[in-house]
Order: structure tokens, then C-alpha cells, then sequence
């Protein structure tokens, strides 16, 4: 493993978009996003059906017990947990295939890159959440400035 291999640079952002969807929209819409990206992934990839609609809802799920420990309207709160997330999407999407097939194979550095991953996803979540508010402010600036036809 070198420190330019893909797998270190593999930044998550479903779970970002998740979170900010929790904290600004709530639960409804949140669950919502994950059952939807997960059925997408799942139709659009060629692995077992329902195993991405699992996994995020399994990170909305995480996401909504870990809000009770962690704020998320603070970066601290929000670099944790989806620090937390992250990693635990990764051990639990390494047990569901280790279950379903035999023949799978892990690196022994498995748990290093997805340890690297899941901090480097944590450290820009408050930078996405900082643009995500951005976006939002700018589309409801133009959603008020707009005639009332064009909603």
C-alpha cells in the first residue's frame, strides 16, 4: 500500500448529505434519501440485492442514535460522528459480504484505509456542511426574489 492508492482517497458523501438532510429537514427526509440512494445503488450495481438500501439505512440509523451523543449543528459534533459513521459503514458492509460469500477477499490493510477514510470524510464535513448552507441560502434567496408563478 502506497499513500497514493485510491482506496485512501475514498471520501464518502452520502453520509455527509444524509446528516445535513437529518439536521435541516429531519428524520422523514433523510430516511428517505438513504432507503432511495441505497435501492438506486443497488439497481444500477450488479452485487446482492438490498445490500446498499441495508447500509444506508444502517447510516441513517446510526446517524439518528449518534445525534443523541453527538450535535451535529457544531464541526466537533459532526467530525465525530460521521467519523463514526463512516468506519462503521465499512466494518458492517466487510461482515455482510463475509457473510454472503465465502470467496471474498480483504487486505490486511483494510482496516487502515477505511480508518483513513473515515477521518479524512469527518474533517470535510464541516466544509460541506458550510457549502450545503451556502446553496441552501442562495436558493431561497432566489425562491423569495421569484414571481410567485415560477414557485
Amino acid at each position: 500500500m502506497n499513500l497514493m492508492d485510491v482506496d485512501i482517497l475514498d471520501m464518502d458523501l452520502l453520509p455527509i448529505i444524509i446528516a445535513y438532510l437529518f439536521l435541516f429537514y429531519g428524520q422523514t427526509a433523510a430516511a428517505m434519501f438513504a432507503f432511495a440512494q441505497g435501492l438506486l445503488i443497488d439497481l444500477l450495481s450488479g452485487g446482492l440485492h438490498g445490500l446498499f438500501t441495508f447500509i444506508y439505512l444502517s447510516i441513517f440509523g446510526c446517524i439518528y442514535l449518534g445525534s443523541r451523543f453527538f450535535n451535529l449543528e457544531y464541526p466537533k459534533g459532526q467530525i465525530l460522528l460521521i467519523s463514526l459513521v463512516v468506519l462503521l459503514k465499512k466494518i458492517l458492509l466487510l461482515l455482510v459480504l463475509s457473510i454472503f460469500s465465502q470467496e471474498i477477499f480483504f487486505p490486511k490493510s483494510f482496516l487502515l484505509v477505511s480508518g483513513v477514510s473515515a477521518i479524512g470524510t469527518g474533517l470535510i464535513t464541516p466544509i460541506a456542511f458550510y457549502l450545503f448552507n451556502r446553496l441552501r441560502t442562495v436558493f431561497l434567496k432566489e425562491a423569495g426574489n421569484a414571481p410567485a408563478g415560477q414557485l
